[in-house]
């Protein structure tokens, strides 16, 4: 029987004390770290969260991956903390301390999607409240600011676009929070990015995975019975253990991370 999430913040902080290790913390971006912001281009991390980042960070007893949707080079340039893990297009460009990875069946997909680009950004260029984010490897049409009738027809053109005028061609449709994006058909997501980074550090870490969208459940899957997931927005359909209620809690979420490696570190036997 599915279980339905537990309210973190209620239940889920003993969980830190009782299984206190060394941390691997992983974190989706927009939605989790930061606001969905109607243009992407707007999304910044606070000051407050940064700074909490960057404590644990320099903790040295927690490791911090994020994992977006983003390009690699976009959510580096969005979150500026050395040290720590970036993956980009979902895990698909992954970068960090003794880690440079891009997948290797990803890149022969560049060139026809960026072709799709081009013809979804042609028959787009009139209609309002549109904006197609240009990736290393994939796209995303982005339509919340779209009138009601756009959305319908935004959709619609996707959709034909890759049907029609590019039947001949396999590719992996990523649905979102009124966003679609256009990726390489390629088995990878957030789940095996986040597995993947973990083999390369044994299993002296508990994983602690903390995200908002659908992407993000392939991670709560993979990581089902190895560590703690955490969704970001209740949900009774996740597979996530704990969630937060919304965004705005991240920072009560990480503050308690950093309260539990500093009394970790003060009383060691108590853990």
């Amino acid at each position: 029987m599915h279980m339905p999430p537990e309210y973190f913040l209620k239940t889920g902080k003993r969980l830190f004390k009782k299984n206190f290790r060394r941390f691997f913390l992983f974190f989706d971006f927009d939605g989790t770290l930061v606001p969905i912001q109607n243009n992407p281009a707007g999304c910044s991390l606070s000051t407050e969260v940064r700074s909490q980042l960057q404590k644990i960070a320099l903790s040295k007893s927690a490791s911090i991956a994020i994992l977006s949707g983003r390009s690699l080079a976009d959510i580096r340039k969005r979150v500026r903390i050395k040290g720590i893990y970036y993956g980009g297009n979902h895990g698909l460009e992954i970068a960090g301390p003794q880690i440079r990875f891009t997948h290797p069946e990803a890149k022969s997909f560049k060139h026809i999607i960026d072709s799709v680009r081009q013809s979804i950004e042609k028959a787009t260029r009139d209609l309002q409240g549109i904006i197609v984010e240009k990736k290393n490897l994939s796209f995303t049409l982005h339509y919340r600011m779209a009138s009601k009738e756009n959305k319908v027809l935004v959709r619609h053109i996707f959709h034909r676009t890759i049907t029609e005028e590019f039947s001949g061609h396999a590719f992996k449709v990523i649905k979102g929070k009124q966003v679609l994006e256009l990726a390489p058909d390629v088995l990878w997501d957030k789940g095996r990015a986040a597995l993947f980074i973990l083999q390369k550090f044994g299993t002296d870490y508990l994983p602690v995975y903390v995200g908002d969208d659908l992407t993000d459940e392939a991670a709560f899957k993979a990581l089902k019975g190895k560590g703690i997931t955490v969704r970001v927005g209740s949900s009774k359909k996740t597979e996530a253990q704990y969630y937060l209620k919304d965004h705005r809690e991240i920072l009560h979420f990480l503050q308690t991370i950093y309260d539990t490696i500093q009394t970790g570190k003060r009383n060691p036997l108590h853990f």
